[in-house]
């Protein structure tokens, strides 16, 4: 009995060295906190360093591109300049513009058109005949439209007829033939002729001499201005060329029903026009 009491007293202490389950397991998970809290703050502050030595790094880049860039821009507005030059010349001009329409009337679209080509085709040969190339002629318009009457007691519309209409445009490289055509054309059959409009080819020597004159006029102004500033122009950068222009000189304005006979030639004097031309220059400065 003794020994049996004393084995069970025995056991007891190893009992008490032995941790209860539950006790063990919340250690474990006590530690896997502490080892998970440990990897997180490790990873926060690898993580803020990197982001730190980026910024940094991105900061001294753009930095160092701004500086570039600015530099670029000093340079070149501190070495170049940009000046606009205008020429003007008095010229004879070498081509005049002459509008023809014929106008006819139908009682339906196919009787107006039909009249109004017979009678644009006895034009034509009047052109023709007057020595007036075929690609000096030129086609503006071809229209067929309704006349319409409104009567005020019904206010409704009603058709009357057909209008039929042809417009060329005939350029004149001689001034001495604009007269005859424009006469020559309403008898013929024109019901309408209008012009001349004076112009200067896009390659006659005038416009090259309005060009010349607008180099030379941005060059005297570049030229002044670096002198105020007491720096020497330098070689042409940059050079566009702007407008030509013309004025629009209408000379003659005839509208006369055909089939009227024999016209008288009008007179036409060409004068002179002036010619404008425009260029803006850049040009290098040195000190």
């Amino acid at each position: 009995m003794r020994s049996s009491r004393g084995a069970t007293k025995s056991q007891d202490p190893r009992k008490s060295l032995t941790p209860p389950a539950e006790s063990t397991a919340s250690q474990r998970s006590a530690r896997r906190r502490r080892f998970n809290v440990g990897l997180r703050v490790t990873a926060g502050v690898v993580g803020f360093g990197l982001v730190a030595v980026l910024l940094v790094a991105c900061g001294h880049q753009e930095t160092r591109a701004g500086d570039i860039s600015s530099q670029i821009t000093k340079a070149g507005a501190d070495n170049t300049i940009t000046v606009s030059g205008r020429g003007t010349v008095d010229a004879s001009p070498d081509e005049a513009v002459v509008t023809i329409t014929v106008e006819t009337q139908g009682a339906d679209p196919a009787s107006a058109l039909d009249a109004n080509s017979k009678t644009t085709k006895n034009v034509s040969d009047r052109l023709s005949a007057e020595g007036i190339q075929s690609d000096a002629i030129q086609t503006s318009n071809v229209s067929v439209y309704p006349d319409r009457t409104y009567d005020p007691k019904t206010g409704k519309e009603s058709i009357t007829g057909y209008h039929a209409t042809n417009s060329v445009v005939v350029t004149l490289k001689d001034a001495a033939t604009v007269g005859k055509v424009l006469s020559g054309t309403v008898e013929a059959g024109a019901t309408n002729v209008s012009g001349p409009v004076w112009r200067v080819a896009a390659d006659s020597p005038s416009v090259t001499e309005a060009l010349k004159k607008a180099v030379a006029n941005a060059r005297t102004k570049a030229q002044a201005l670096a002198e105020a500033e007491g720096i020497k122009l330098g070689a042409v950068l940059t050079m566009t060329e702007g407008s030509v222009d013309q004025p629009i000189s209408p000379q003659f304005d005839s509208a006369r029903a055909a089939g009227t006979g024999s016209v008288a030639i009008p007179p036409v004097s060409a004068g002179t026009i002036e010619i404008t031309a425009n260029m803006t220059i850049t040009y290098s400065l040195t000190r």
